[in-house]
């Protein structure tokens, strides 16, 4: 465990000394915020939780957020050589994924959590929105840390089978968007059963939980594809120490 958390830091730390990170961090906030108000102004009058605007903008601009932390995960260590240094370290492969994918999610929440606090500021602004559903809330950032842990899973294991940067991002943004409207995608056929497009519906699932309806389902779902990424990724470094 002392290695994983060691490994953890050392991420952690890589992400805010990277300015890319800082500059991620503030356009994301911006264009999440800015995307939220919009939808509000829009929907003035009409019967829509503002929660579920709120936590749809945040999964929207969550996707590029992912694919720019993601992206050099492993795909820096393996330009810089520093992958074959660290992989004759005394740690254990399973070590290495889990604390990169950990100090990555760890810092994709921090950045995520101040967009949060946008519907608290617009309650506080306006008072014809009246108090906020707390209950509502908590649904929605628990469903953004299930799709950030499987993303972020996904994002990790692309990064770990390309050696270009710029490759890794694209397809983690292009993997990402496939997960989101695979339930569209699964609806596009006739003979297949409403249950199971609502099932694979990310954004189905990130409307209910930010309405306060939590169904267990999806949380296992994410989670078993949570955990088939990263296990898949530490065999794939394991089969890297033997090349």
């Amino acid at each position: 465990m002392r290695n994983f958390f060691a490994i953890w830091r050392r991420e952690l730390a890589a992400c805010f000394l990277s300015p890319i990170a800082y500059v991620t961090m503030v356009f994301f906030l911006i264009a999440s915020g800015s995307t939220f108000l919009v939808g509000a102004v829009k929907n003035v009058g009409n019967n829509v939780f503002l929660t579920s605007l709120l936590f749809a903008a945040i999964v929207m601009w969550l996707t590029i957020l992912i694919s720019i932390v993601s992206m050099r995960l492993f795909t820096e260590e393996i330009r810089a050589g520093t992958i074959e240094v660290l992989m004759t370290a005394p740690v254990t492969e399973t070590e290495v994924v889990l604390g990169k994918y950990a100090g990555a999610v760890t810092f994709v929440l921090f950045v995520v959590a101040p967009a949060v606090g946008n519907i608290y500021l617009l309650a506080a602004m306006s008072p014809a929105v009246g108090p906020v559903d707390t209950g509502a809330v908590v649904g929605g950032c628990l469903i953004i840390f299930m799709v950030t842990s499987f993303c972020m899973s996904m994002g990790l294991l692309v990064s770990l089978l390309t050696r270009n940067q710029i490759a890794a991002a694209i397809s983690c943004l292009c993997l990402i968007w496939l997960t989101l409207f695979l339930g569209n995608i699964v609806a596009a056929f006739p003979f297949m059963s409403p249950k199971l497009v609502a099932y694979l519906s990310v954004l189905s699932h990130v409307d209910d939980f930010s309405r306060g309806s939590i169904d267990t389902r999806p949380l296992v779902l994410y989670l078993s594809g949570t955990v088939f990424m990263i296990f898949t990724a530490v065999r794939v470094l394991e089969s890297r120490r033997w090349k």
